[in-house]
């Protein structure tokens, strides 16, 4: 391994869950005995600039006081920490003070590209970053910026190639970057979804007027969270090369479709991965940790992805390595953290990526469930779940320090082991007319409002053991409208089997297949909060 080789982590800090500054020590003294050299904060807009007052108000960002001592405690102890911000799309949260930041705005989350105060607004984050952090690497994204230059600049400008815009906007930013004296990572995938018409993971030679135009100070990160082939690897990390500088690559550990991880994805994806970073002589590796529309995954539910990555990174691929690894590291066992995967048993997925259903039979509705079709209507879902409140109990038991954590998982699956399939089975009797049947049912409604009520207690617990409190309002919200809506779905039957009410209308509509459309190819992702708790607008 070359001794300038970089192992990192990226903590997501922008979706929601905004960490404790001790949270993040934590996790770095985690990082280093596992072997990673850096960590890697995401901040969107959840960081202080003193030039604009609202930047992160009310979203739990860090001060500039947080961020130096956090870079001080990881320089103590051997690690380097890097900035990763926004400077073109995902800002879509500083747009919410449409007064104030409108200026900026081209697109619903994407930056006004060419406009002088653009330029003022990233020159006054660059001076941020270079106050608080003592890294000259820093991220400063540019993905998946696919309305750039279809609104305002669309308006002011007219149609122009995209690949022109961000390559004139990459330049500018470029300069702005060169005072402070900073390299600077970007996403990848805008130059490759640009020229292969929407696809990243597609290689392309890169024309050499691109090429010539990429800043001498410019970094790619070539992300992949989900090829299990190496072939594929190799082609993107040769492609990536004609760009003339060095690459990095960002792998990912899986926790951002809801509540439950699935490092058994990770291992898949991390291991060829790997190996293909080895073989290509990338020295700048690191592992994601999104948090997608909620950031209700704990990191630590990664822990073993993240310790079998280091392990490839070291050239051993042994999962049998890595669990004794990890439980000679963190003293837990193995197979207990791989509870929070909530694996479903395949004969119960339509398709073998599909999300395990947690978050989406969680929160879906018990008269409109979008994914009632989906239910086997055997109640095999529901004993899936049961065994595993079970099996997180007995796991919270031996526990030495996340007791908290697999008692909020047990939580959850105990609300499943009951509302899984209950919008299933209300439409099934309702549709018969079995008045008795649906009369018995309302019991399984109070259970699971009272589960409801009980698995939000430990699920606060777990969030504010790493989170600052900004960010579960989003969570009260939710958990609050579903046990709102669940007891008027019980008023409604109850009001419907006492002959008060003739009809439950969205119970008189039949299922429609919500996958019939997907390609099994493809991993379908079903994680957004709005799309899951109703099909009205939100």
């Amino acid at each position: 391994m070359n001794k300038n080789f970089r192992l990192g982590a990226m903590l997501d800090c922008s979706r929601c869950a905004v960490p404790t500054v001790e949270a993040v020590k934590a996790f770095a003294l985690d990082l280093k005995k596992m072997g990673y050299t850096t960590l890697l904060l995401y901040t969107e807009d959840t960081y202080e600039i003193p030039e604009e007052p609202l930047w992160g108000h009310f979203r739990g960002r860090y001060s500039k006081e947080e961020l130096k001592e956090l870079d001080g405690f990881c320089a103590e102890n051997g690690l380097e920490l890097i900035p990763c911000v926004q400077t073109l799309a995902h800002l879509d949260q500083i747009f919410t003070w449409d007064k104030l930041y409108e200026k900026y705005k081209d697109a619903p989350d994407v930056m006004l590209v060419g406009e002088e105060k653009t330029y003022e607004l990233i020159d006054n984050i660059f001076q941020t970053l270079s106050q608080c952090y003592s890294t000259k690497t820093i991220h400063i994204g540019m993905d998946e910026a696919v309305l750039l230059g279809s609104g305002r600049y669309y308006n002011r400008h007219g149609a122009r190639d995209k690949c022109e815009i961000l390559l004139e906007h990459l330049n500018r930013v470029s300069e702005l970057a060169k005072p402070y004296g900073f390299t600077l990572l970007i996403w990848s995938d805008m130059f490759f979804h640009l020229l292969n018409k929407g696809k990243y993971y597609q290689s392309s030679e890169i024309p050499e007027e691109i090429v010539r135009r990429v800043p001498e100070n410019v970094r790619l990160v070539y992300w992949d969270y989900y090829n299990e082939d190496k072939a594929t690897y190799d082609s993107m990390i040769k492609a990536h090369k004609g760009f003339g500088k060095e690459v990095w690559f960002a792998g990912g550990a899986v926790k951002w479709f809801g509540f439950h991880s699935n490092n058994q994805k990770t291992f898949r994806a991390v291991s060829p991965a790997m190996r293909s970073c080895s073989e290509n002589g990338i020295d700048d590796i690191f592992i994601t940790l999104w948090g997608d529309n909620g950031n209700e995954c704990p990191v630590c539910a990664v822990l073993p992805s993240l310790v079998y990555a280091a392990r490839c990174a070291k050239g051993d691929h042994s999962l049998e390595n890595a669990r004794k690894t990890f439980e000679d590291l963190f003293g837990e066992r193995w197979d207990d953290f791989m509870l929070f995967d909530l694996a479903m048993p395949e004969n119960l997925l339509p398709y073998r990526e599909c999300a395990t259903g947690a978050k989406e039979m969680l929160y879906g509705d018990c008269f409109l469930g979008k994914f009632d079709s989906t239910v086997s209507g055997t109640g095999a879902e529901n004993k899936v779940f049961a065994e595993y409140a079970e099996k997180l109990g007995e796991a919270k038991a031996r526990s030495k320090n996340y007791g908290y954590v697999f008692e909020s998982y047990e939580k959850l699956c105990r609300v499943l082991a009951v509302k899984y399939d209950l919008g299933y089975r209300t439409r099934t009797l309702y549709q018969a007319g079995d008045k008795e049947g649906l009369e018995k049912l309302i019991d399984d409604y109070a259970i699971v409002i009272e589960r409801v009520e009980e698995f939000y207690v430990a699920f606060k617990k777990m969030w504010f053991a790493f989170n600052k409190p900004h960010g579960f309002d989003v969570h009260d919200i939710r958990l609050g409208g579903l046990l709102q809506r669940l007891r008027s779905c019980k008023g409604r039957l109850e009001a419907y089997i006492k002959g008060e009410t003739e009809r439950i209308e969205e119970l008189e509509e039949e299922l429609v297949n919500a996958l019939a459309c997907e390609d099994a190819k493809r991993i379908p992702r079903y994680n957004v909060y709005s799309g899951l708790a109703t099909l009205n607008r939100l």
